[in-house]
């Protein structure tokens, strides 16, 4: 998929030009899972990725991963080098099968999307506000003690494997960011215009949406490639 191309450009240009740490998905690499209904209270968090007013970026994004196989990438400390309240991205490149192109649904992208609130490691909370773009992610003390501490990899390749469970995906990349030069400003900004993407996606499947001049998605549609055309196939026309 192109639509979201220019975006993920962007993002990958405000990222070093090297990983702290990269890694190629193994299922025994995945951390062990929690309880989904635990709460990690401060007293046993060891710190707070996006927490004390620090930014806390999340976006999906779907397109070319750029490697031939499902990857952690880690840009800055990993959990076991951080030691107080830190900002924090979490990006996630998800590339469909090529077959699917064709005939994509926007309930494709919000299955895959879902997925991210299902991933529930041992010592690792999560809370995502997918409307504003953002994640807070509470790691616990004794997830940090233990002989193999917890680590981003271990939380990505879990994140893997909940997603290749769906059909339409062929490859996952899924970085994490603490390095504190990146511009979270900026990562934040192109977060939100993603969520708008995959809002104009949701938007070409409603029946009538065919009226350009009266249309809120003008704006995008004029700005990102492959969108008008899509909005119009999907409406019948050509």
């Amino acid at each position: 998929m192109t639509l979201f191309d220019d975006v993920i450009r962007q993002m990958r240009a405000l990222l070093p030009e090297k990983p702290t740490l990269s890694e190629a998905y193994r299922g025994e690499l995945c951390a062990e899972s929690g309880d989904k209904n635990a709460i990690l209270f401060r007293r046993d968090t060891a710190y707070e990725l996006g927490g004390s007013g620090k930014p806390g970026v999340s976006s999906v994004l779907f397109g070319e991963t750029g490697a031939s196989q499902d990857e952690v990438l880690v840009f800055g400390k990993d959990l076991c080098g951080l030691t107080q309240d830190a900002a924090f991205a979490h990006l996630t490149i998800v590339q469909l099968k090529a077959d699917c192109e064709e005939d994509l649904r926007y309930e494709q992208l919000k299955e895959i999307g879902f997925r991210l609130f299902q991933l529930y490691p041992k010592g690792y909370h999560v809370r995502i506000s997918p409307s504003a773009g953002k994640e807070q992610v509470r790691v616990a003390k004794d997830a940090l003690r233990i002989t193999k501490p917890l680590s981003f990899v271990n939380v990505g390749c879990s994140l893997i494997r909940l997603l290749r469970e769906c059909p339409d995906v062929a490859r996952v990349q899924t970085v994490f960011i603490t390095e504190e030069s990146v511009d979270y400003t900026a990562l934040g900004a192109l977060s939100r215009r993603a969520k708008s993407i995959t809002e104009a996606v949701q938007h070409t499947m409603q029946p009538g949406a065919l009226d350009c001049a009266s249309c809120k998605m003008k704006p995008l549609c004029d700005e990102i490639d492959g969108l008008k055309e899509l909005h119009f196939k999907k409406g019948g026309k050509t």
